[in-house]
């Protein structure tokens, strides 16, 4: 997982660097298509409206419907989005992502403390991967793989991963596995091209036989 986010706690550049307020991308002084970055305060983006890449410190970020935005970086703030929003890539340290419905991501989403909620008619156009996060998708492509450490992972509806699903081992100082096993949870209707790789134990509740002939445990005290 990138962690350039960190970098922009230290130095962030943008169209707009502003502190304790609210950015309102639609409003006459905040350009549509410029960046945008805040520390204490959220930045909203209007209907119909797109920006280019948004930083928050310590501040949500909210999309409305059919509205969107290129990269999207938070530190310790949610993202929240409407329908038919589009964005190019998704990274959050400590902070939720969800939308209404038809949601678009051209690259990843990634968090590390955060639960990511895949909307009904969602498309990802690369992975998704949490360390401590939740993932939950419904009736959702994502067109490569799924990863965590600790989280719990719920697929439903016609959800379609093209890639792996995969629970990490403990990697650095990002992620410590915890010692509660996580739950995955997998309707009878979603489909899985490739593995489900077990690197830690997960509690399995797979309805789809043949799933559950794709999993593979590879870690050492596996029974």
């Amino acid at each position: 997982m990138k962690k350039s986010i960190i970098a922009g706690t230290v130095m962030l550049v943008s169209a707009s660097l502003l502190s304790g307020c609210v950015i309102h991308v639609g409003n006459a002084h905040a350009l549509e298509g410029s960046d945008f970055s805040s520390i204490l305060g959220n930045i909203d983006i209007a209907e119909g409206k797109h920006a280019g890449d948004i930083s928050s410190v310590n501040g949500n970020v909210e999309i409305s419907n059919n509205a969107g935005a290129d990269e999207v970086s938070i530190v310790n703030g949610n993202l929240e989005m409407g329908s038919d929003v589009t964005v190019r890539n998704i990274d959050i340290v400590n902070g939720d992502v969800s939308a209404t419905s038809h949601l678009t991501v051209l690259k990843n989403v990634e968090t590390v403390n955060g639960n990511v909620t895949l909307p009904a008619q969602s498309t990802i156009g690369g992975s998704v991967e949490t360390v401590n996060g939740d993932i939950d998708a419904i009736d959702t492509t994502i067109d490569k793989h799924i990863k965590t450490l600790n989280g719990d992972i719920t697929l439903s509806g016609t959800t379609h991963i093209a890639g792996n699903l995969i629970y990490k081992q403990s990697e650095s100082s990002w992620g410590k596995q915890s010692d509660d096993k996580p739950t995955l949870t997998i309707s009878a209707s979603v489909t899985i091209e490739g593995d489900i790789i077990l690197k830690r134990p997960v509690h399995l509740d797979i309805e789809n036989d043949a799933l559950m002939q794709k999993v593979v445990v590879s870690y050492s005290d596996a029974q």
